[in-house]
């Protein structure tokens, strides 16, 4: 980075090549001492300057998300398996299939490049975000880097806050909620009419004696043996399957009560299932950053914290617009994201109260 002085700024006068700053109500206070001005004042970059930086920047940026994607990726099956865990793990506890389906040839892979590159560029953020804040820093005073060095950090940790929330505990919430209202609808009677009977050309069961079987004794165990061996038949009970030992391997079939008589069985798409949960990492992800917006709104004084606790239930309507459209067309995850919202909210309230009134005190007691 090149760095100039212009003598002149010591009578008061600024090259006309310096960039504007960023300024706002709450940053026009003097600076705590005069060389501290004369050294906000006195460096600056030129035009050709800010551009050079800018290039840097971006290049730093890009190779750093570049290194983030590619780690990603060698570990892009185990992150695809973190993200179908909570899903698998509702399945099988409502006794049906822990699996998911492929609905085209390419389907996998394609959704193996997409949460690489996603889940690199989210591990990369924090240093896009650090480049960023390298190139925008070299137009600020003192007190505007001190502004936004607390929000940076607060942004981050937000965002990983409400991805973290909707992983451990929406998902497994909304993913039960739907399995259990798949399951909700019953089986009709499938005897048919004497129409169907007759449009079918259903033949009339034959009164024939059935055989006599004797019943057969299958094990039931709660874990599979240390070492079975070909042709050993048994029952995981933890696992409610049914395991036969070959010469190949094992097989296995699930079972489920003969009571069931669900007419819907829940089988997802990998594809829709990712955009299912990418989209609501999104939603959660922004929507734990309003108490960012909050403190921001109420430094820079555009609407003080008072204010907004006045507008309180206007904010609240909005809250639950805003889970409303950024959420599936469900009660229960708009529910889920709505009153997370509104602690935010007031958690952003309380600290902007905080904020305000110690920058009274600090305006009071300086001279």
């Amino acid at each position: 980075m090149i760095v100039r002085q212009d003598p002149s700024n010591e009578h008061g006068v600024i090259d006309a090549r310096v960039s504007p700053r960023l300024e706002s109500p709450s940053m026009t206070e003097a600076s705590s001492s005069p060389s501290e001005q004369r050294r906000d004042t006195a460096v600056r970059m030129s035009f050709g300057d800010h551009l050079e930086e800018l290039r840097s920047c971006l290049f730093r940026g890009l190779a750093g998300v570049l290194v983030a994607v590619i780690g990603a990726l060698l570990c892009g099956k185990k992150l695809l398996a973190f993200i179908l865990q909570p899903l698998l793990v509702v399945l099988q506890a409502h006794e049906q299939r822990p699996e998911v389906m492929a609905l085209s040839p390419p389907e996998t892979f394609l959704m193996y490049l997409k949460i690489g590159f996603l889940s690199g560029l989210i591990v990369a953020m924090p240093w896009l975000l650090y480049q960023l804040w390298a190139f925008v820093a070299a137009g600020l005073y003192q007190r505007e880097r001190k502004f936004a060095n607390m929000f940076v950090p607060l942004i981050i940790g937000l965002f990983a806050a409400g991805v973290a929330f909707l992983f451990w505990v929406v998902l497994p919430i909304v993913l039960n909620f739907f399995v259990t209202f798949s399951k909700s609808v019953d089986l009709p009677e499938l005897s048919p009419t004497w129409l169907q009977k007759m449009v079918l050309a259903v033949p009339e069961p034959e009164s024939t004696t059935q055989p006599t079987i004797e019943p057969q004794n299958v094990p039931l165990m709660t874990e599979d043996p240390s070492d079975p061996q070909p042709g050993a038949v048994w029952v995981n009970t933890t696992r409610k399957e049914l395991r036969v030992m070959t010469e190949r391997g094992l097989l296995m079939t699930p079972l489920r009560p003969a009571t069931a008589k669900t007419a819907v069985t829940s089988q997802f798409s990998l594809q829709f299932y990712i955009s299912f949960v990418l989209s609501l990492a999104l939603a959660f992800g922004l929507a734990f950053e309003l108490p960012v917006v909050v403190v921001f709104l109420s430094l820079v004084g555009i609407v003080r914290a008072a204010e907004m606790a006045r507008l309180r239930k206007y904010v609240i309507f909005g809250i639950v617009v805003a889970a409303a459209v950024l959420t599936p067309p469900d009660v229960i995850s708009q529910i889920l994201l709505a009153i997370p919202m509104m602690v935010l909210f007031e958690g952003g309230l309380l600290v902007a109260r905080v904020l305000e009134v110690r920058r009274k005190e600090a305006s009071e007691t300086q001279p």
